[in-house]
C-alpha cells in the first residue's frame, strides 16, 4: 500500500523540509496545476495522481465531470491520466434527486431497482472504454439530501460493482456517515460493502461542523449558503480525532486478516487547492497526522 495525501502547498512544504513523507499526492484533474507540479523545474517530488471528477448514477448512460455539470472532456481526461500515470478513472457513485424525480416522494427502498440500473449504465461506458481494471466507483453518503438514499445501500453498490466488474474506491469517512445515516453499525456496513473489489482507500477526518471551521470558510470568503449548509453537520474532510484513528486502525486490521483486497493507495483527504481546502489546511496539523498515517499504513513501530 502506498500512502496519497492531498496535494496543498503545505504538505509540499512539509514533505521538503523532510518533515513529513508521502509515496504520492492525490490531485484535482486541474490541467494548470497538473502542468505546474510536473515541470521538472517545480521542485515538487512525483509521483502523483488524479482524483477525476466524475459522477455516476443519472441513467443516461453518460457519467457527468462534476466542476462542469457535463459530459467530460475525455481526450482531456486521457492526456492528464497518460501524464501522471494514473492508475483508474474514479467516478461517485451517487443518484442525485434531480436525475430521477419521479423517485423523490416514493420510499427508499422503491428506489434501489432503478438506482442499481441507472449506475450500472453509466458505469458499463467507463468499463468498456477503459478497462474494468481501470474504473473504480467510490461509495458516497446522502449529504443531507444531495443523494437518494438507495445509492449508499450495500447491496446496490455490491450489485453495480460485481456486475461492472469495477473496482472500488472505499471512501471510509463517507461509510461512517451512511452508517449513521441508515441506523446501523459503521463496521457492519464497511463490512457489507464491496471489499473485495477494494483498490484505493480514502482517510479523513469526520466532526462536528462547528464554528472554529465556519469562520475559516467565511474568512475566505467561500459562499454562506454553502456554509450554513454544513455548519452543525457531522462531515468529513477535517483533521482526524480519536475516533477516526480507532477506525482507521480497525480498517487496516481488516486488510491485513485478509478480509478484505488490500488496496494500492491510500489517501488522506485533508487539506487541499481551492479555495474552500486552502482554507481548512492546517500546516500543523499536516505535520502531525501525515507521519502518523504513514507509519500505520507502511507498518512502521
Amino acid at each position: 500500500m502506498e500512502l496519497a495525501v492531498n496535494y496543498s502547498t503545505a504538505i509540499a512544504d512539509l514533505v521538503d523540509r523532510g518533515l513529513a513523507t508521502v509515496d504520492r499526492y492525490k490531485c484535482p484533474a486541474w490541467p494548470d496545476l497538473i502542468e505546474e507540479l510536473t515541470d521538472d523545474r517545480s521542485g515538487v517530488p512525483h509521483p502523483l495522481y488524479i482524483h477525476f471528477p466524475l459522477r455516476v448514477g443519472m441513467g443516461t448512460g453518460i457519467p457527468i465531470n462534476t466542476e462542469i455539470g457535463e459530459a467530460p472532456d475525455w481526450a482531456q481526461f486521457e492526456e492528464l491520466r497518460a501524464k501522471t500515470g494514473t492508475p483508474w478513472f474514479s467516478a461517485h457513485m451517487g443518484a442525485q434527486p434531480e436525475d430521477h424525480p419521479e423517485l423523490v416522494d416514493r420510499p427508499w427502498n422503491d428506489q434501489v431497482r432503478v438506482i442499481t440500473e441507472a449506475l450500472i449504465r453509466d458505469i458499463e461506458p467507463l468499463v468498456e472504454r477503459f478497462g474494468a481494471e481501470h474504473v473504480v466507483g467510490e461509495n458516497i453518503f446522502e449529504y443531507y439530501g444531495m443523494h437518494l438514499r438507495a445509492s449508499v445501500m450495500p447491496d446496490v453498490l455490491c450489485t453495480v460493482v460485481e456486475t461492472t466488474g469495477c473496482g472500488l474506491l472505499l471512501d471510509l469517512s463517507h461509510a461512517r456517515i451512511a452508517a449513521r445515516d441508515l441506523g446501523m453499525d459503521p463496521r457492519e456496513y464497511v463490512d457489507a460493502l464491496p471489499v473485495s473489489h477494494l483498490r484505493e482507500m480514502h482517510v479523513t477526518g469526520v466532526q462536528t461542523f462547528s464554528d472554529i471551521w465556519v469562520n475559516r470558510l467565511r474568512d475566505a470568503g467561500i459562499d454562506l449558503d454553502y456554509i450554513e449548509r454544513i455548519r452543525g453537520q457531522w462531515i468529513d474532510h477535517l483533521p482526524m480525532t480519536d475516533d477516526d484513528w480507532a477506525f482507521l486502525d480497525w480498517a487496516l486490521g481488516r486488510i491485513r486478516d485478509g478480509a478484505w483486497r488490500e488496496p494500492e493507495i491510500v489517501a488522506f483527504e485533508y487539506g487541499g487547492v481551492g479555495p474552500e481546502f486552502e482554507a481548512l489546511t492546517v500546516p500543523e496539523v499536516l505535520a502531525e497526522q501525515v507521519p502518523r498515517l504513514y507509519r500505520m499504513v507502511h507498518r512502521i513501530v
